[in-house]
């Protein structure tokens, strides 16, 4: 046997993952659906690694015209319109082929199994195929040498149909495939079937008169009603058998050595994996590689030490050899350094230790935070997590691995692949030496320089003093609201099962389904895959529709659920000093927002009384004698006037008056006393939405509003606030342009897909591009109004003290007789971080707690 050549039916397997994965559950955070494409490349993953064929080719569907659509205009009539979920997928998987280096095929008039089946023809002789296509009509092309992989249950299980697969399913030989085809006909291809004639019958026919052909010339000796039906049935039968059989002269031009694959295209796969946020597949395909990988090994001078008082020494001395740059990782208790790309000491540090850094050396290292919380390094210089970050804002792949096999070619040994699994290999620090220029240099290159020693490393050591400090909590508060919240939660469940008639699971969906919508006969929600949909705004709309006790006490129960949850987490993270340390992630957030995690105090509910309750639970400890909140009033609109400099907006902020009052007595022609709630309501969404590219659609279903009504309002709109309206197209125009938006400080966010050919990629590009630039402003103001504060605070040698930041608010720490000069210096450095067009309005409160010192 000579080669072994793959060919996949591209249409038929991407459609196939599309329905195997819960689209819900696979979308990027910027709303680009992605499971077909992981099902599809998760295929492919698993058919090179099983299958190792030496060719692969793939073939695709052009479209439904087609030569067999000519003769049978009625030829998958049928089926559904493709939906948009899948359909915005299609141009990623043929970049995924390109970048798996497998060629693909497609031809118009014909359908992929026509191809298929031309190489078959074209290629088969003394070599093996293998098919993989989820439809049958493939079944007719398999020989000795020529099998199809067929999914039988998704995308992952695959059955081999041979000759002896096909007779064991059929009782029938491949060559006679096409027969039975035609007389049992096709739903899924809107082939019509015999009346009363099913598979068996079919069969049993082509059994007994070998052909269909002879089953035609013998039609008259057919005896009962299917032998009438069969009869009356004559022309549609020769219709399916030549619509059925595949063609194998398709002009294509194509050799063998064409489809010959050489191995992946890593550095393209790893950065589409990186773009539609897919890292399960990473670790998959860094095997498929294999030998194609660039591995560069290179063996630094390893010294390993314990620090003691001498040893420190030892270390001190090592760090006045470097050359300029100094190389720090850590890992638990160790640490490594490096002072050129070829000597690396490791020592093992105790927490009072300190590594003391001349002034004239560069502090480089990866996630350096850490290192800087625990006061064992004073300062770093660069951080080679933080650089790549900002280079590509949307990537998640931070690792030093990663970033080393992406800049600088190089792949660790085994054992390095995770530099916190417990076999760390410190001689990676080293690499770091190289990893920093080419970082560097690329920083300089798109004018991210200054953003990056300016604003990006000095907030990574404000958020490294505010994680070492942390903030105080009232344990005996936090227990007594566990409790609350648990009373709460049974209370809610006994009124759900007394509504019911008995008791049941309230968090199994499948129960949920029996009792509402068999039991109870309610209307029914949306469909999903396992049922009708009991997710919390369905349970919403199914309660302001029908008012039914049981989701009253459903929905109060998921609430006082997800408060005990929240409480549990947090009394979980209170450490022996009563504090709790959350950390600050600087690197997840594509607009330069941060976020909190371990616990995450961003998600502490504000609007309602309950959420409050918790934030009471925070309170400073002695000496201190206050907490004070400050935040920025309405920024995102205050970006968004200047940014646009739209005249109206502008006005309304300059006023000083409230601002959703102010817009909406412009847009509905009334006075400000006229303004009621609800258009008060309707404006604030509107003005919100903006920012985040809210169509009128979305408006709509936001308001509960006709799409026309919605239309109109944001027509109206346009009309007094003009300038918003240019900005809006404006910005996409631009960032289409140079395919990138940029913040008031030059953050960038590349959106190549702004000028794609596929609208919905486009249209999830142009929501980005409309939202980065004011999240992203926003984000870049409160970091310099930390820095500034942080600064002030030890300039003016200030007890008091930054502890944390929530979304646009900071948490203060007040030292007493400091609280005057605390609120003099906030409000002077949060308000003057940035000179907007319209002023930055800074509110300020005090109190016992968080929740008291909110304004």
């Amino acid at each position: 046997m000579g080669k072994r050549i793959l060919l996949l039916d591209g249409h038929s397997l991407a459609y196939r993952a599309f329905f195997a994965l819960p689209v819900e559950n696979f979308t990027t955070s910027g709303g680009q659906h992605t499971n077909a494409i992981y099902g599809f490349a998760s295929m492919i993953i698993n058919l090179i690694r099983d299958e190792k064929p030496t060719h692969i080719a793939t073939a695709f569907d052009v479209s439904r015209k087609t030569f067999r659509s000519e003769k049978f205009p009625e030829y998958k009539a049928n089926r559904a319109s493709t939906p948009d979920e899948f359909r915005s997928q299609m141009s990623y998987i043929n970049e995924l082929l390109d970048a798996f280096r497998i060629k693909h095929f497609e031809v118009e008039g014909f359908e992929a199994d026509d191809i298929i089946a031309t190489f078959v023809d074209r290629f088969g002789k003394d070599n093996e195929i293998l098919i993989c296509t989820g439809d049958r009509d493939s079944f007719q092309l398999v020989t000795p040498d020529v099998t199809v992989l067929y999914p039988k249950k998704g995308v992952t299980e695959l059955a081999r149909m041979t000759p002896e697969a096909v007779l064991e399913k059929y009782g029938l030989s491949p060559a006679q495939y096409p027969d039975f085809a035609a007389l049992r006909g096709d739903p899924s291809d809107n082939l019509p079937s015999i009346p009363g004639v099913g598979e068996k019958t079919a069969s049993k026919w082509i059994t007994e008169y070998g052909s269909l052909s002879s089953l035609i010339s013998h039609v008259d000796e057919v005896p009962g009603k299917v032998g009438e039906a069969l009869r009356n049935s004559i022309s549609t039968v020769i219709m399916n058998r030549e619509l059925t059989q595949l063609r194998h002269d398709v002009p294509i031009k194509a050799d063998l050595t064409e489809l010959e694959w050489s191995g992946v295209d890593l550095a393209h796969l790893t950065e589409l994996f990186e773009r539609l946020e897919i890292k399960a597949l990473r670790d998959r395909v860094k095997v498929l590689a294999g030998e194609s990988d660039s591995v560069e090994t290179k063996k630094a001078n390893v010294r390993t030490i314990k620090v003691n008082r001498t040893s420190l020494k030892e270390m001190a001395t090592f760090v006045k050899e470097a050359e300029g740059n100094l190389a720090i990782l850590t890992h638990e208790n160790e640490i490594a350094i490096s002072i050129n790309p070829s000597s690396v000491l490791v020592a093992e540090i105790h927490r009072e230790a300190k590594l003391e850094i001349p002034t004239s050396v560069k502090v480089i290292s990866h996630a350096s935070k850490e290192n800087i919380r625990r006061s064992f390094i004073s300062r770093v210089d660069f951080d080679t997590e933080l650089a790549a970050y900002l280079l590509n804002p949307g990537t998640r792949d931070l690792d030093l691995t990663d970033l080393l096999r992406r800049y600088c070619g190089i792949t660790l040994e085994e054992g390095a692949s995770d530099l916190f699994a417990s076999h760390w290999q410190p001689e990676s620090v080293a690499h770091l030496h190289e990893l920093y220029p080419i970082l560097e240099g690329a920083l300089q290159e798109r004018e991210l320089a200054k953003l990056f020693s300016e604003l990006e490393i000095p907030t990574l050591l404000v958020l490294a003093e505010m994680e070492r400090l942390g903030v105080a909590v009232d344990r005996d508060r936090l227990s007594s609201l566990h409790r609350h919240f648990s009373s709460q939660e049974n209370a809610a469940m006994k009124s759900a099962y007394e509504a019911v008639g008995h008791e049941f699971n309230v968090a199994s969906p499948k129960q949920l389904q029996t009792v509402l919508f068999e039991e109870l006969k309610l209307p029914k929600t949306k469909k999903i895959k396992t049922g009708y949909s009991t997710d919390a705004e369905s349970l919403e709309w199914l309660f302001a529709s029908t008012s039914h006790p049981v989701l009253k006490n459903l929905l109060a129960i998921r609430e006082s659920s997800k408060l005990r949850t929240t409480v549990e987490g947090l009394q979980s993270a209170i450490q022996e000093d009563g504090r709790i340390h959350t950390t600050f992630q600087q690197t997840v957030a594509a607009t330069g927002r941060l976020s909190s995690t371990e616990p995450n105090l961003q998600n502490i509910p504000i609007r309602t009384d309950d959420g409050r309750k918790i934030r009471e639970c925070f309170v400073p400890s002695g000496p201190y004698e206050n907490l004070m909140t400050a935040d920025y009033s309405q920024i995102e609109m205050r970006i968004m006037a200047h940014l646009s400099g739209d005249e109206g907006l502008l006005r309304a902020f300059h006023a000083g008056e409230d601002l959703h009052t102010s817009v909406a007595s412009q847009v509905f022609s009334v006075d400000r006393a006229a303004v009621t709630p609800e258009m008060r309501r309707q404006i604030k969404a509107m003005s919100y939405g903006l920012a985040y590219g809210l169509s009128s659609f979305g408006l709509a279903q936001q308001l509960d509003i006709a799409p026309a009504e919605a239309s109109a309002l944001m027509g109206k709109y346009f009309e007094r606030f003009g300038g918003i309206q240019d900005y809006l197209k404006e910005v996409v125009n631009i960032a289409r342009k140079e395919g990138y938006t940029e913040t008031i400080l030059g953050r960038r966010r590349y959106l190549p897909d702004l000028s794609h050919e596929n609208r919905q990629r486009r249209e999830v590009a142009e929501r980005m591009a409309l939202n980065a630039p004011i999240q992203g402003s926003a984000a870049d103001i409160i970091k310099v109004a930390m820095i500034n504060v942080a600064r002030s605070l030890v300039a003016e040698k200030m007890r008091s003290r930054l502890l944390l930041q929530v979304h646009d608010e900071l948490i203060f720490e007040v030292a007493p007789g400091e609280q005057e000069r605390l609120e003099a210096i906030v409000r002077s450095d949060m308000g003057g971080a940035y000179p907007l067009k319209a002023p930055l309005d800074v509110n300020v409160g005090f109190g016992k707690s968080w929740d008291e010192a909110a304004h």
